[in-house]
């Protein structure tokens, strides 16, 4: 059941809009079972590698988090429809419990020096097991927020995305070398069983189940397709952007300067979410904000690209380049939710995540090809993110003649 909001007047400011997210009780203890989610979404990664090469190589340590990661996107959709079925919390305890023995499991193995193909097995038992707490707290937000207060929602969900992948790596890198690598791994779990437990009283038993046992489920939906598409190429410029930046900066022999040029692309993705993500729509038709934002994205990406060409410039472009991103993401998520069937909004989200897990994966690989000439690959990134917003105006205007979409079980944001 949403929360019960009084409309929202059109001139309304944006921190109007989180003071009024932060007064609902319900959506106060969402934002905290977000923060501790996200955060440990930051951490995973960095604390596997740390974790992996106290007596393995860094190719090993690198495999092990390719197999967590491939795990995680192989089961997502999969997890995503037994929550929507079983009941989020029931689903999040049971993954949770399995998640926790694999991670213990590849402390040890780390430790007692196993087999490589074992320490990567047991990564990408680790995935296959992650509880489905980012797609279901998107569900779950949308539930709750309600019409007025969901654009908030999402936008505060990308801005803690970001600002996780942050403070995560800083977090980790610091207790595994500071303390050990296993006050990391207790850390990353006590934060997720806290998310767990914080889901708890709002995510109860389904009010309404799916309604088809179709196994496509909400890809019956052309417009999740078309999303996916969209989702898929914003994720792929992203990660393309991380890999592009660390080359040019190791071209420069300035490696040093890949962290905080990443940094000030996530600061600028955070500064977007707050601040352009929560605006009240202007009466413009709804499908043509995300083309509008990744158009955005892809001139930001340009800039950075352009500024390559005088280093010092980086600096100044990074936060630009990101500006876009947070807004385009918590669009994407919120579309998405608008497409969910009847009783599967945690699946559809799970759909999310799991494309733009690959498309962050092809994105990486191409840019890879081409960090022998950074520019080339920062170009790359800027023409996948003109990719997504090519096909979110595809999308758009699919909506606008009014290609025939399922009506059955969709519901509004």
């Amino acid at each position: 059941m949403s929360t019960r909001t009084l409309p929202e007047p059109p001139g309304v400011s944006v921190a109007a809009s989180y003071r009024r997210l932060f007064a609902e009780p319900v959506l106060r203890r969402l934002a905290l079972a977000d923060a501790c989610a996200r955060l440990p979404q930051g951490m995973v990664s960095i604390t596997l590698l740390l974790l992996t090469v106290q007596h393995a190589s860094m190719t090993v340590a690198g495999l092990v988090v390719a197999g967590y990661t491939l795990g995680q996107a192989a089961t997502a959709p999969l997890r995503g429809r037994l929550a929507d079925r079983r009941g989020l919390l029931p689903v999040a305890v049971c993954c949770g419990v399995g998640y926790a023995l694999a991670l213990v499991a590849l402390l040890a193995g780390s430790l007692a020096s196993a087999p490589a193909g074992l320490l990567i097995a047991v990564a990408a038992v680790a995935g296959l097991f992650n509880p489905p707490l980012s797609p279901g707290l998107r569900s779950l937000w949308s539930a709750h927020a309600g019409a007025v207060l969901q654009r908030t929602a999402f936008a505060l969900d990308a801005a803690v995305f970001d600002l996780a992948y942050i403070t995560g790596p800083v977090l980790a890198s610091g207790l595994a070398t500071g303390v050990a690598p296993a006050a990391s791994v207790i850390v990353l779990l006590a934060l997720t069983g806290t998310a767990i437990a914080a889901i708890g009283r709002q995510a109860g038993h389904p009010e309404h189940p799916p309604e088809s046992r179709s196994l496509l489920g909400p890809l019956r939906s052309p417009a999740l397709r078309e999303l996916l598409v969209t989702a898929a190429l914003t994720n792929a410029a992203l990660s393309a952007t991380e890999v592009a930046l660390t080359a040019y900066v190791r071209h420069h022999h300035a490696l040093w300067a890949s962290g905080p040029l990443l940094a000030e692309v996530s600061l600028g993705s955070i500064l977007g979410s707050l601040l352009l993500g929560a605006r009240r729509s202007t009466g413009r038709p709804r499908g043509g904000r995300l083309p509008r934002l990744l158009i955005g994205y892809t001139l930001g990406l340009a800039t950075l690209t352009a500024a390559g060409l005088y280093p010092p410039l980086l600096a100044v472009a990074a936060p630009i380049a990101g500006l876009c991103l947070g807004p385009s993401l918590a669009t994407l998520f919120g579309a998405a939710a608008a497409t969910a069937p009847r009783g599967g909004g945690t699946e559809t989200q799970a759909w999310i995540n799991s494309i733009m897990n690959g498309g962050a994966a092809a994105g990486a690989a191409l840019a890879g090809l081409a960090a022998g000439r950074p520019l080339l690959a920062l170009t790359l990134a800027a023409a996948l993110a003109a990719l997504a917003a090519v096909a979110a105006v595809g999308a758009a205007v699919s909506a606008v003649l009014g290609r025939p979409v399922p009506q059955v079980g969709s519901r509004s944001p």
